[in-house]
């Protein structure tokens, strides 16, 4: 059984520093190589300056010489690829030739292939990443890339579209979904800095080479002198050049002893999100049964060989440190009467997919209407009580149900998606309106959905305010089409406002950054119109900007500060004072879901006065925990759940609550379904 998502995290933590410290030892063995050799090059080339004996071969500035040029070297070739990298996955994937498809794509293989993505990310509680397709590549292979998984995209070849049938198609990308939630990309990402860095290495020493001038100079024979350092030259660079690629041969051998153990548990994860180990085993013996097998022709595939699915250089002579395992030995996990026959691939029967079914004097500063922003998070009830009885007239939404409150399974849930998770998404996204599907897929109306789902429904005084709002910063042809929405959005059920969110961000990653920062403040306003906020447009408002915002550059991706609850004490207690006054009304329910939390939290103290839990304090605080360890990221989220879950229910309101939370950690959490 594959570890739970955070000791992932922590594994995945410590891999970097494992790689790190191989890289230091590979670039120490390249500098004493190198110096060895300069020592005995010029040893051999002036006696006189290097007399035979053990002294002579040792000379401190020489060794800080090379020390300096190869630290040097690589540093800034493994710092300029790692800079090339930074904006993600999309880098990746347009290096390898990606195409992106188009989100409204009719062709039947392509539309089945987004379908598939979007359910597995909503069921894995990650937003739903962009797809791209290697239109050049007949073989059957893929690969996930991203810093975050709020900045991952996924990349198949062409082969898996005409190969794969949709339990094959759901076995691999089930495969690439546990590379996204294992903390693996970031890893992925910083190998290829660092092989890339020993690899110019080698570009330096072919220059060193063709500096010196050894092959054919006039002025040789004049100058025995100047030849004679033109030669030592020649072999320093040449043995430059020679180690370079030794190097790479290192970089290989990291990757492959990081890579081959974090295939069998992708695999091993894919079977336990789909429950379907016949899908990836046929997926993998199609990759054996067919002539191109899993091989990449793109020149760049050796960069990112220990990304792919399959093994992107499978019986070739770059081959010579797989990064994968056997193709047979993955098989037969899966499979164990596998006999080693590869039947001869043939393209999948068209399964046409479409869509699924459905069931039936200047404006004002939008500045203005955000100043509300530091009202108390007292204010992020839903509704009251009686307000949300069945058939109260002041209710205009479903009655309130609660949700499953077994605490240890729904954090033993985080990045850990079951088949049960994928099946839930499948019905939701089936029962979602058509017009919100097609919307949430384009940039233009993915702007539409969210300003519908903000529309107040309860009190239409706060309606008109925000009506006037969009008629001043809207268009007109978009304001028509929030108006076409919202009676759509009418529909939803409310434990699929945020998934449709979720569905809307690879659409709204297109923005411009202008778009964004303009859409963003409308956001805002919206949000703030009726003088309080409530718990759902708080909790969009999170997942919202805390996965728009890394990518438009408004703040930076979180990084581990953070190793102990103590250091974070004082931030988890703003967040379970808030979620106690949220979540109850009385005192003393207040109190008890205070404590229920804070008591596996040592050093959060007492529960906060209202008057102190406001948005900023709220946000901060969840800045603050999201740069904690993963291990203390476990703590708080279980913390987090037994506080809202302190009366032993959990409304959808405060499911939607824990959601925002767990996104804010980075804590993928898939949906918990709803029972009546």
């Amino acid at each position: 059984m594959p570890q739970d998502f955070f000791a992932r995290q922590d594994h995945a933590r410590r891999q970097t520093i494992k790689l790190l410290v191989l890289f230091g030892l590979s670039a120490a063995v390249i500098v004493a190589a190198i110096y060895i050799i300069a020592i005995l090059v010029l040893h051999g080339n002036s006696r006189a300056n290097y007399p035979a004996d053990a002294a002579s071969y040792w000379d401190p500035a020489l060794l800080l010489a090379v020390a300096f040029g190869t630290g040097l070297v690589i540093s800034l070739a493994s710092a300029y690829k790692v800079s090339e990298l930074a904006a993600g996955g999309e880098v990746v994937a347009h290096m390898m030739g990606g195409r992106l498809v188009d989100p409204q794509t009719q062709d039947p293989a392509e539309r089945r292939l987004l379908n598939v993505v979007e359910e597995m990310s909503l069921a894995s509680g990650v937003p739903v990443p962009p797809v791209y397709v290697m239109d050049n590549e007949p073989s059957i292979n893929a690969f996930a890339a991203g810093h975050q998984p709020s900045q991952a995209v996924v990349t198949v070849s062409r082969g898996c579209l005409e190969y794969l049938t949709r339990d094959e198609l759901q076995g691999v990308l089930g495969h690439e979904f546990s590379h996204v939630l294992n903390g693996d990309m970031r890893l992925n990402l910083r190998l290829i800095g660092i092989v890339y860095g020993i690899l110019a290495l080698s570009i330096v020493g072919y220059y060193v080479m063709r500096s010196a001038g050894f092959a054919g100079s006039s002025s040789r024979n004049s100058d025995d002198r100047r030849g004679d350092n033109r030669a030592v030259i020649f072999f320093i660079g040449l043995a430059v050049f020679v180690l370079g690629y030794i190097g790479v041969l290192l970089g290989n051998i990291i990757k492959a002893a990081i890579s081959r153990q974090r295939e069998f548990l992708a695999d091993a994860s894919s079977v336990q999100f789909t429950r379907n180990p016949a899908g990836l085993a046929g997926a993998l013996k199609k990759i054996g049964g067919l002539a191109e097998g899993s091989r990449i022709r793109e020149s760049h595939a050796h960069e990112i060989s220990h990304m792919f699915f399959g093994d992107a250089f499978a019986g070739s002579m770059f081959n010579l440190f797989a990064t994968h395992p056997p193709l047979e030995e993955r098989i037969k996990l899966l499979d164990p009467n596998f006999d080693g026959a590869y039947p001869p691939t043939e393209p999948a029967p068209a399964e046409a997919e479409a869509s699924p079914r459905r069931e039936p004097g200047g404006p004002k500063p939008l500045a203005s209407y955000a100043s509300t922003q530091q009202a108390a998070l007292t204010g992020l009830t839903a509704a009251s009580p009686e307000a949300n009885a069945p058939g109260s007239p002041e209710s205009g939404s479903p009655p309130r149900r609660a949700v499953s409150t077994d605490r240890d399974r729904i954090v033993g849930q985080v990045g850990a998606p079951q088949s049960q998770h994928l099946e839930f998404a499948g019905r939701m996204v089936a029962g979602l309106p058509a017009m919100i599907v097609q919307a949430v897929r384009e940039p233009y109306a993915a702007r539409g959905v969210v300003f519908a789902l903000l529309l107040c429904r309860e009190d239409q005084a706060t309606r008109d305010r925000q009506w006037q709002l969009l008629q001043q910063y809207v268009e007109p042809p978009l304001l028509k089409l929030v108006q076409q929405l919202s009676a759509a959005v009418d529909q939803l059920s409310p434990e699929s406002r945020l998934p449709a969110v979720d569905m809307a961000i690879p659409a709204l990653k297109r923005l411009s950054p202008t778009q964004y920062r303009a859409f963003r403040q409308i956001v805002e306003a919206l949000t703030a119109a009726e003088g309080k906020v409530k718990l759902f447009e708080y909790c969009l408002r999170v997942v919202l900007f805390g996965y728009l915002d890394v990518q438009f550059g408004l703040r930076p991706a979180a990084a581990v500060r953070y190793k102990s609850v103590a250091a974070v004490a004082p931030a988890a207690g703003v967040i379970l004072s808030a979620l106690a006054y949220a979540g109850q009304s009385q005192p003393d329910d207040i109190a008890r879901a205070f404590q229920a939390g804070a008591q596996g939290l040592p050093g959060v103290g007492g529960i906060l006065p209202p008057q102190q839990c406001t948005f900023e304090t709220f946000d901060a605080a969840l800045g603050q925990l999201a740069q904690a360890a993963p291990t203390v990221k476990r703590q708080i989220l279980d913390a987090v759940v037994a506080c809202i879950a302190a009366d032993g229910k959990m409304t959808i309101e405060e499911n939607e609550l824990l959601r925002a939370a767990a996104a804010a950690l980075a804590c993928p959490l898939p949906p918990v379904p709803v029972s009546a």
